[in-house]
């Protein structure tokens, strides 16, 4: 519209120009387009970040499995206490439970190495149920809990072995849901 001239519409249709406002320009503006395939690929991660994303997701699994085992255990050892039950199996029943958690945190974090990391297998998978066994191991130990040194030492190796074998078959069964997908 020339400057001189009034804007005959009411201010709130959507093309009115606003009391005060510069005058708009003739020209639209256009954005420019992006060309498909402009942008190089991203680089494909390196197998070795599997291993600690695989501890980062059997922590993500086995802390909520492991309240769950807690509660479990919890219940049955009250209602053998109120029945008047010796309680001679605790230990084994509180353990059991809580490797089984573990266990289970740390074939569904290999199944997500196979299954998702393209370069990465049973190793990095393996090597990452090592690394959360280490690390949930070193949070026990910290805590004050009395052990000797041998004790410590055993518990340290159950924990690793049994992350390191639930992490290798794990990242199997997600190498084998990739194939198939795959194919």
């Amino acid at each position: 519209m020339p400057e001189g001239e009034r804007d005959e519409r009411a201010p709130s249709d959507p093309g009115a120009r606003q009391p005060g406002a510069p005058p708009r320009s003739p020209e639209k503006r256009r954005l420019p387009v992006l060309q498909a395939g402009g942008d190089p690929p991203e680089e494909e991660r390196p197998a070795w970040h599997w291993a600690p994303l695989s501890a980062f997701a059997t922590f993500l699994v086995w802390l909520p499995l492991s309240v769950l085992t807690e509660r479990v255990v919890r219940h049955f050892l009250d209602a053998a206490d109120a029945r008047g039950e010796p309680i001679a199996a605790a230990g084994v029943l509180l353990v059991g439970g809580h490797g089984l958690a573990f266990f289970a945190g740390a074939l569904a974090a290999g199944v997500l190495v196979g299954r998702l990391g393209n370069k990465a297998g049973r190793r990095e998978a393996a090597f990452g149920g090592v690394l959360a066994g280490a690390l949930a191991w070193l949070i026990a130990a910290t805590q004050g809990t009395p052990g000797g040194a041998l004790v410590w030492a055993l518990l340290f190796g159950i924990i690793a072995l049994l992350g390191a074998l639930a992490g290798a078959l794990g990242a199997s069964l997600g190498l084998r849901w990739r194939r198939r997908s795959s194919a």
